[in-house]
């Protein structure tokens, strides 16, 4: 044979056997931690939360900077299991933040059960969802969609399905801000 015999090494990269997945965990880990540390600091400067997870998304962001605060990783792996820790179940969507918990979720679910790299699909994120938390952030995004939506409502060339379509995701939006304020004014 010319060139010699051709063999995989003994983990190809981006097989489990290579270490990539604990890699993967790692960095997502770390991005956890940081988003964390960014909510706790947005809750400290007096950041309001509203929706149906909003208590579990407080006591997981305050509980989680407490326990995680500090922590070194000596080895990949660890990152891998800390991720199904549930105090780091916070992800942040367009205009909402899930508070997952695997068993209420109403979207679909990335994993498998028992995987501490589950994770909730955000572009699947369902309205009736109990695990949404809104924060003061979210609601300045869905507050730039609103002002869209009107525009849109507003056109009179608008086709009447579409314009039908976004009055109601417009009143929709209207009704989570008004809701958010509600709850932010009150004692």
């Amino acid at each position: 044979m010319l060139f010699g015999e051709f063999r995989y090494p003994t983990a190809p990269l981006g097989f489990y056997e290579s270490g990539f997945p604990d890699e993967y965990a790692f960095e997502d880990w770390l991005f956890r931690i940081e988003g964390i540390a960014e909510d706790q600091q947005a809750l400290d400067k007096g950041e309001h939360v509203s929706g149906p997870a909003a208590d579990t998304y407080r006591y997981r962001v305050n509980a989680a900077s407490r326990e995680f605060a500090g922590r070194v990783i000596v080895r990949e792996r660890q990152s891998r299991d800390l991720l199904g820790n549930p105090l780091l179940q916070i992800h942040h969507g367009q205009g909402m933040t899930c508070v997952f918990n695997p068993v209420t979720a109403a979207c679909q679910i990335r994993g498998g059960a028992g995987d501490p790299m589950v994770t909730p699909d955000t572009d699947d994120c369902r309205p009736k969802c109990p695990n949404i938390a809104r924060t003061d952030r979210d609601i300045h995004h869905i507050r730039t969609q609103t002002a869209r939506l009107a525009e849109i409502v507003a056109d009179p060339l608008a086709p009447s399905i579409r314009h039908e379509r976004d009055r109601h995701e417009l009143a929709r939006l209207e009704q989570i801000i008004t809701a958010h304020g509600q709850r932010a004014a009150a004692p």
